[in-house]
């Protein structure tokens, strides 16, 4: 069995993609008086596949990246953030249908595979 993983990008309750192409390198966490960024939510799903083949999900990691537009560079909201912790009560309910969505269509045997704890964590009223 080896990990498979994707994240998921978004801008507010927009879905910017599946990469991080271009914010690869984090500065680190987010400067104090650095005004004006640009925000954005990762989303880490983390998985297990098997010769090569995704066979489910079983984990979500989350951070908030601020980006500053006029240097280009990113850095994290939070320690939390920087370590993907942050909860995922941060998500909004919008986003959270996004990646349930996202995950169920374009690898719906995974999906399937994965525990209920798992599509419950996705679930907007989470008990």
């Amino acid at each position: 069995m080896a990990q498979w993983y994707t994240q998921l990008i978004f801008s507010g309750n927009t879905f910017l993609g599946d990469s991080l192409e271009g914010w690869q390198e984090v500065e680190g966490i987010l400067p104090p008086g650095l005004n004006g960024v640009d925000r954005v939510t990762a989303v880490i799903v983390s998985g297990y596949s098997l010769y090569g083949q995704l066979h489910g999900y079983y984990a979500l990691g989350v951070s908030h990246i601020a980006i500053d537009p006029a240097s280009g560079k990113a850095y994290y909201l939070s320690e939390q953030s920087a370590l993907h912790q942050a909860p995922l009560d941060s998500l909004t309910p919008i986003q959270m249908t996004m990646i349930r969505d996202w995950l169920s269509h374009h690898y719906p045997a995974a999906w399937e595979n994965s525990t209920d704890v798992f599509k419950r964590s996705l679930e907007m009223e989470r008990k």
